[in-house]
């Protein structure tokens, strides 16, 4: 993905979150290659872990898995990593597209040496030397950890629109996210997505895979659902008019597809979330 960072703001927001909270923040790139942190070095217990040939793999694969768990998860995650701490991640989106990931590393929550020890056996680090690295981690508590995953989520929105983060010129990638925006209700079948973007469909496979991780048309129905679930908590369409405003024509299948990727009907979606909103107020 071409993406382009203006790394010196970019700094300034890491060295601020590493204030604020006292974690160690990272930059990926759309492939989940570490660009910028802050601080720079990796804390002692880091560099004794990546120390062994497994502990660095595992690093590495770590890394990379939470970059592509972000994507699918659309939002802001926290997840424990191989050597059993704590870390948040959530992707940076220009346009749609997901150019980056912004990372909060290595957290500590308290009473979890044992399961970090147990975690770590496999690497034969000398148990105190690794002891006394976790003790010198940042610790939180869970209110903390809650708080910081709200203000990343944030901070990676601001990117994009202070021109920290942006999309450099490629037409097809920009061109393919906006017009699925754009033509929702309409058809978008392979042909026509080829024939507006002048790509060959394996052109078109690659480059959906390297945009959103899997195949166009699985694409197009995370899009439809997501807009039918905005559809139903914002406005008083009925069903059959939320099928056309997304283009769907069948509404049993539309339901189908609603229940698959939602676990419920879109009836229970929108009675759940008039509940959910009555009981806030």
């Amino acid at each position: 993905m071409q993406a382009v960072f203006d790394e010196s703001e970019l700094l300034v927001l890491l060295r601020d979150f590493h204030t604020l909270t006292g974690l160690r923040a990272v930059v990926f790139d759309a492939s989940g290659v570490d660009i910028l942190s802050y601080p720079n070095d990796l804390p002692a217990f880091c560099q004794l872990i990546r120390s062994t040939p497994n502990g660095q793999n595992n690093c590495q694969r770590c890394d990379q898995n939470a970059c592509q768990a972000a994507q699918s998860a659309s939002g802001t995650l926290i997840y424990t990593c191989h050597a059993g701490l704590l870390e948040m991640i959530t992707p940076i989106e220009v346009e749609g597209v997901v150019i980056g990931y912004l990372l909060l590393a290595h957290i500590a929550k308290e009473d979890t040496w044992q399961q970090v020890q147990t975690c770590c056996a496999s690497y034969q680090i000398k148990s105190e030397a690794l002891k006394h690295a976790y003790h010198a981690l940042p610790h939180t508590t869970q209110q903390m950890l809650s708080a910081s995953a709200d203000l990343l989520a944030l901070a990676a929105k601001a990117l994009y629109h202070e021109r920290i983060a942006r999309l450099a010129p490629d037409n097809h990638r920009i061109k393919l996210t906006r017009f699925l925006s754009e033509h929702l209700s309409e058809d978008l079948s392979c042909e026509r997505l080829c024939r507006v973007l002048s790509l060959s469909r394996s052109a078109l496979y690659h480059l959906s895979y390297e945009l959103y991780g899997c195949g166009v048309s699985e694409q197009i129905s995370r899009m439809r659902m997501q807009q039918a679930q905005k559809l139903l908590c914002d406005t008083e369409l009925s069903i059959p008019e939320i099928c056309r405003e997304i283009g769907f024509r069948d509404v049993n299948y539309f339901y189908r597809v609603f229940r698959r990727q939602t676990g419920r009907t879109p009836k229970e979606f929108r009675r759940q979330f008039m509940h959910h909103d009555s009981s806030a107020n």
